[in-house]
């Protein structure tokens, strides 16, 4: 059941410059994922999908350094650059997330790798339709992404999911998650400095070198802790993060 994870990745943000850079208990938030992604039971091989831009060249310096393997490909089409990626390691299948999600659980991982196997299907996804679950992380079957490119239209496919799901051929199967990961206010994505004061309180809470801290403890910690968790919950800011988690990886 080993899985590739493939982390989309670039420098180029206009609300958070290099907001995957930036650094919490001294090392880069991008460097925080990879060692939590490390700790899933079924991810040996991970690599940083980025565009082939000078401006990500840092990013290339970070797989380096943290011994991940890395792509280049296009900016603006994601879909082409992760299948780009997949061929290019000779990937079956995949898991995938954005790079500021930096609080990603490897549990959860493990979960969606599970469902996916189990499930045999194109796409494996959490349930955030009803916008009160705080992360996701997708499975991907390389057949089908390729397939999807062959049909796609966009050449901008940074939101790709719809275009994926929109295809009726293509079997998707949406993980329901207990209640306990459910949260309507809490925001784990970096996308505004808003969120980045949110990791560096996250992080000077939780962070242990010797333990990764779960997702509930990050629900533990902000529903003890509601000054924490109103760092980043503006009503306007988690509307439009939640339109994106759905439209969107």
């Amino acid at each position: 059941m080993t899985t590739p994870f493939l982390i989309t990745a670039r420098l180029k943000s206009t609300r958070l410059p290099k907001k995957v850079m930036l650094e919490v208990m001294g090392k880069p938030l991008i460097v925080h994922m990879l060692d939590r992604i490390k700790f899933s039971k079924y991810i040996e091989d991970i690599v940083i999908c980025t565009s082939t831009n000078s401006q990500d060249d840092l990013l290339e310096e970070i797989a380096e350094k943290e011994h991940v393997r890395c792509f280049r490909g296009s900016e603006e089409d994601v879909l082409g650059r992760l299948l780009g990626a997949a061929k290019h390691y000779d990937m079956a299948n995949f898991a995938n997330i954005t790079a500021d999600c930096p609080l990603i659980d490897p549990q959860l991982i493990d979960r969606a790798i599970e469902e996916y196997d189990k499930e045999n299907a194109d796409l494996v996804m959490y349930d955030g339709s009803n916008n009160n679950i705080p992360f996701n992380c997708y499975v991907l079957k390389v057949s089908a992404l390729e397939k999807v490119c062959e049909l796609k239209k966009e050449t901008d496919t940074e939101m790709w999911l719809n275009i994926f799901t929109n295809h009726r051929s293509f079997k998707i199967h949406s993980i329901i998650v207990e209640d306990k990961y459910r949260h309507s206010s809490l925001k784990t994505s970096l996308d505004y400095p808003e969120d980045y004061e949110f990791m560096k309180e996250i992080f000077d809470k939780l962070y242990n070198p010797d333990r990764i801290f779960s997702l509930l403890d990050v629900i533990d910690l902000v529903n003890r802790r509601p000054d924490i968790l109103a760092i980043n919950a503006n009503p306007e800011l988690l509307k439009r993060w939640r339109a994106h988690q759905i439209s969107a990886p």
